[in-house]
């Protein structure tokens, strides 16, 4: 990887390469990945790296995954990716429960002043748009983590066969 130092504005190449390139089993790679994406996609910005260590706490006698790819995974969502994820974690919860939250509304509860005011746009948002929102992520994160195990372990099939040393001519 050289000097290069992983950030969230990472170009996603990057990320996935540095993944790909990590020591470890093909499963526990693609594992630490999915498990990464789900809670990836959880409205928890801010502390999902704290998350993955902890989980990795308390599963560690029951499974054994690379939690670096989880780490890296995490990445998905970020400060560029955190509104148009949440706005669609939100609409797919509206397909399942009512919610009806429009912009006129959202700006009136994120039109706050000082720490007090803050609080109260968190308490309103999370009546406004917890249930829905809530119901989005776990069909989304549980979606995408599934769907992710699998496309790892192609993307680690491929990448390990590409790059396996030429057998010597003898």
């Amino acid at each position: 990887m050289g000097s290069k130092k992983l950030h969230w504005w990472s170009s996603p190449r990057l990320l996935l390469r540095t993944i790909l390139m990590l020591d470890d089993s093909r499963h526990s790679i693609a594992l630490g990945t999915a498990i990464g994406m789900f809670i990836g996609l959880t409205p928890t910005v801010g502390i999902q790296m704290l998350l993955v260590i902890v989980f990795s706490f308390l599963t560690r006698r029951l499974m054994c995954f690379n939690r670096v790819a989880a780490l890296i995974t995490v990445y998905v969502s970020n400060p560029l990716t955190m509104v148009p994820l949440y706005y669609c974690l939100y609409r797919v919860g509206t397909l399942f429960v009512a919610g009806n939250l429009s912009r006129e509304r959202l700006r009136q509860i994120l039109n706050f002043d000082g720490v007090h005011g803050w609080w109260g746009c968190l308490r309103e948002l999370m009546i406004e748009i917890g249930t829905p929102l809530l119901i989005g992520t776990a069909i989304l994160a549980t979606c995408s983590a599934v769907l992710t195990y699998p496309a790892m372990r192609f993307l680690l099939n491929r990448f390990y066969r590409e790059n396996a040393p030429a057998a010597a001519d003898a």
